[in-house]
């Protein structure tokens, strides 16, 4: 998948009609997922791009700085997904003061049509564009017929009988709804990190764990679950495979048994059952499966100690019966 980062300087226009994906694509969830199948198609039965235009930050950022939403996913775990889903270009566009006064008309005739030179646009349902938000999906069809391309609104995908978006995964990750947010994911959640080093209580407990460096914003209430990771490899935007899911518990708090001065701000930390390698500097995925239980202070080390064997057996007991 080739990156765009410079759309006011791009100045290449491929041969090739481009089909076109708009939207902040945060969580990458189910309606994500099939306004993305729709544009790869039609790219490849007209042999042409797969592409997509999103940002690196939340529009809010710009326009609502207070109402700015946690994102659930960092941008090298979006573009990762997009680079998985067959995507073939991808502008990814700073939302910048400037980008965010452009009118809806001047969007689409500068942008999509000068710019990119778009056959199709595809918007989900309850999409928005252009300054102040004044571009919906009607607007872009309007558009569409005035400046001659293609639109394709894609409607709404349900999960457990309401309508998936991202603002409903955030809402249920921050009641501990692990499984819902993943039904409205299709996937378990997961984040992207990198393993740093930590203060070695795990070794010291005899159940070792990697301390993820986590690039999205975690949104998750304080405890235990259970949890599965892979390995991403360097290269891992140009399309090369992870690795292959290993089965684990993992800890997101602040060790409230050990002083207070020693974890200011939650950290998380793995335990990948039966794995001895170093993990020191690597990339890793993190998926949460199950809540196992909240976050407690134990009044001794050896108390700590029982509970996570106990937490451990717990994944096990949970990984034997889906025959991970």
């Amino acid at each position: 998948m080739q990156i765009i980062q410079d759309l006011q300087n791009y100045r290449t226009r491929s041969p090739k009609p481009v089909i076109l994906a708009l939207g902040n694509f945060d969580g990458f969830h189910l309606g994500h997922q099939k306004l993305l199948r729709y544009v790869v198609s039609q790219a490849r039965l007209h042999r042409g791009l797969a592409a997509v235009l999103t940002f690196p930050q939340h529009p809010h950022s710009i326009l609502h700085p207070g109402r700015k939403p946690m994102m659930l996913t960092s941008v090298e775990q979006k573009l990762f997904y997009l680079a998985q889903a067959g995507i073939d270009l991808c502008f990814l566009q700073s939302f910048t003061p400037a980008f965010a006064k452009m009118t809806p008309q001047d969007f689409a005739r500068k942008i999509l049509v000068k710019k990119i030179g778009v056959r199709e646009v595809c918007m989900g349902y309850d999409a928005h564009f252009g300054r102040a938000r004044r571009g919906d999906t009607a607007l872009m069809a309007e558009l569409a017929r005035a400046n001659g391309f293609l639109f394709r609104k894609m409607d709404s995908v349900m999960a457990g009988g309401e309508p998936v978006s991202s603002s409903r995964v955030r809402e249920l990750l921050m009641k501990g709804e692990i499984e819902k947010a993943g039904e409205c994911l299709g996937r378990p959640f997961s984040m992207f990190g990198k393993v740093v080093h930590g203060k070695g209580h795990g070794f010291h407990l005899g159940f070792p764990t990697a301390n993820l460096e986590v690039h999205s914003e975690i949104l998750l209430p304080l405890g235990v679950y259970i949890a599965s990771a892979r390995f991403l490899p360097r290269s891992f935007l140009r399309g090369a495979a992870p690795g292959k899911w290993l089965p684990g518990a993992a800890n997101f708090g602040k060790r409230p048994t050990y002083p207070k001065k020693e974890t200011p701000r939650p950290v998380l930390e793995l335990h990948l059952l039966d794995f001895k390698k170093k993990l020191y500097g690597k990339m890793m995925e993190i998926a949460l499966h199950h809540f196992i239980r909240p976050e407690k202070k134990f009044s001794n080390e050896e108390d700590l100690k029982e509970r996570i064997r106990q937490d451990v057996l717990c994944a096990r007991h949970y990984y034997k019966k889906k025959h991970f």
